[in-house]
């Protein structure tokens, strides 16, 4: 696809595509976090690089990144790992998983705000109770490193 032949869209386009309104859309140019239109007047089009910064600007919004953030993100190409976690509010409904150990101990944890998927929650309860039933018969807790290395501890009973 030639330079020519890149897609071009109206800013009604624009608007439909990323569900922010033409004034919003205008205003994001305004505050330079948008480039501004290719051509001008009623000859200006949009790129698919414009609906890929709008739908970004929005995506980080949704998580409650102020417009201020998302410009220092944008200006920072490699900001975005540094996004903070969105801010919880009173309403906000969160998942957690409870792991009963015993009467008085619980494990509880987030997977959505520790990145786990069920799988990996799945795996980290079984090998709590592992060690937890290890610790419960006075056993010592093996360390399973990866690669069957051993640990310093091991290494230094040799």
């Amino acid at each position: 696809m030639t330079m020519n032949d890149e897609k071009h869209f109206t800013l009604e386009e624009l608007s439909a595509l990323t569900s922010l309104s033409r004034r919003t859309i205008r205003f994001y140019m305004q505050i330079g976090i948008v480039p501004r239109p290719e051509g001008a007047n009623r000859g200006a089009y949009y790129l698919v690089s414009h609906l890929d910064r709008l739908l970004e600007i929005r995506k980080w919004q949704n998580a409650g990144i102020s417009l201020n953030r998302i410009r220092e993100l944008l200006d920072n190409s490699a900001g975005a790992a540094d996004i903070p976690a969105r801010r919880r509010s009173t309403g906000d409904i969160s998942v957690k998983s409870h792991i009963f150990l015993r009467p008085g101990a619980e494990l509880v944890i987030d997977p959505a705000e520790a990145g786990f998927t069920p799988e990996e929650v799945r795996e980290l309860t079984q090998g709590i109770m592992r060690c937890f039933d290890q610790i419960k018969q006075n056993q010592p807790v093996i360390d399973n490193t990866p690669n069957g290395e051993q640990s310093d501890e091991e290494r230094s009973e040799e």
